[in-house]
């Protein structure tokens, strides 16, 4: 089986886009194989960046490698 495994994001923050290596970003994208169209994704990254940032982070890209198992 193969899926996404998110190496980096890059979002648009207040001071312009971004790449990040957070790891609770990554960990999200990750938990969810960086479908970010999800209900449950959607609700946990809002919820994670207004928590951290205080806002939500737009995903612009993600820098992504093919894992297979």
């Amino acid at each position: 089986m193969s899926f996404k495994h998110a190496k980096a994001v890059t979002v648009k923050t207040t001071n312009g886009q971004v790449e990040m290596k957070d790891h609770g970003l990554i960990h999200l994208l990750n938990r969810y194989h960086c479908d970010i169209n999800t209900k449950d994704f959607v609700i946990a990254w809002n919820q994670h960046c207004l928590n951290k940032y205080g806002y939500v982070l737009e995903i612009i890209d993600i820098d992504y490698e093919w894992s297979h198992e």
